[in-house]
């Protein structure tokens, strides 16, 4: 198969490595799943937006574990490199597991077991010259499904603006351009391309820090028609699609959060994801689909954040993070 270029997906249909929408880290989770910029990244944004690495300090690890659905579990790594350059360097692993599956013949009959998992291996530069920072990562992401298998070669491009004085920072990232060099089989699939925009700031006397992030910004109408919600019918008897009005296809692009800075080493965080929340509607009524919130508590060269969201339109998780700073460990 000839590898194929992709730089844009529609969200129904035939996708791969679907996993790399999920959040990166507690904080990202707790802020709405989304997040382009961030004033104070704590080494934890980089696999969101490749700029934000010249944030992460030298050795420090950042590992995540988020319970996803049934045996499935997903983890993140992610670590600043010691590499004297200019520019920082840093590394990172995301990696889904589905857990064990019974393998059965056409007729019932046991043949034993299987496994399934997704993963993705980066590597982040990112330099700053004056108030503007840019990134980008390339990784090796591939999805095994017993004997099938799929692989491509993938990159994040983006950047950042730091206001000289203020805590007022901008953010854009490509996310997910590249080659789907293999494929489960002879199907057509597309690459979970994401276009974002960000904005994080944080008002002079207020102990809080807001963060607005815009995604899917290479597609307006990003929607979901459900077929079995289309109630109406037209006088041939075709169901006729409901309609959705322009103010709330922007709104579905939106995803807010809040850092509420109780000290300075323990903050609460919220967040809301309206396309979640969209789509958490369809199934269950709306429930607390879309909205997620957690804690960030830190204690010298230790940093531990808890986040609750929900996942998927029918059920919440959680996810949980913790920081070391090896280098102050070290010294």
């Amino acid at each position: 198969m000839w590898p194929q270029l992709a730089v844009a997906q529609s969200l129904g249909g035939q996708r791969v490595f679907s996993f790399l929408d999920l959040p990166t880290h507690a904080r990202v989770a707790a802020l709405g799943g989304q997040v382009a910029t961030a004033i104070s990244p704590d080494g934890s944004y980089h696999l969101n937006n490749p700029a934000l690495a010249d944030s992460i300090p030298t050795n420090q690890l950042s590992i995540s574990l988020m319970p996803y659905l049934a045996a499935a579990k997903y983890y993140t790594l992610q670590y600043g490199l010691p590499v004297k350059s200019t520019g920082k360097w840093a590394v990172g692993l995301q990696y889904l597991s589905y857990g064990q599956f019974e393998l059965t013949d056409p007729v019932g009959n046991s043949l034993g077991t299987f496994t399934a998992n997704d993963y993705a291996l980066s590597l982040t530069h990112a330099r700053t010259e004056g108030n503007f920072t840019l990134g980008a990562t390339i990784k090796a992401v591939g999805s095994a499904i017993e004997t099938y298998s799929a692989f491509g070669v993938l990159a994040d491009l983006g950047g950042v603006w730091r206001h000289p004085q203020k805590d007022l920072t901008f953010g854009l990232v490509a996310k997910n351009i590249g080659y789907l060099v293999k494929n489960y089989g002879p199907i057509d699939a597309d690459l979970p391309f994401d276009l974002q925009a960000g904005v994080t700031v944080k008002p002079r006397h207020a102990p809080i820090r807001l963060t607005i992030t815009a995604h899917h910004l290479q597609r307006f109408d990003i929607s979901y028609n459900d077929p079995n919600l289309n109630i109406r019918y037209d006088l041939s008897g075709n169901p006729i699609p409901q309609t959705v009005s322009v103010s709330e296809k922007i709104a579905r692009h939106l995803s807010v959060g809040a850092e509420l800075l109780v000290h300075r080493n323990v903050h609460l965080l919220v967040g809301y994801n309206h396309q979640k929340r969209a789509e958490g509607k369809l199934t269950t009524g709306g429930g607390g689909a879309g909205i997620s919130f957690g804690t960030s508590v830190q204690a010298r060269g230790f940093q531990l954040t808890y986040a609750r969201f929900s996942s998927v339109p029918t059920a919440g998780t959680s996810q949980l993070s913790l920081r070391v700073d090896l280098e102050r460990l070290m010294k």
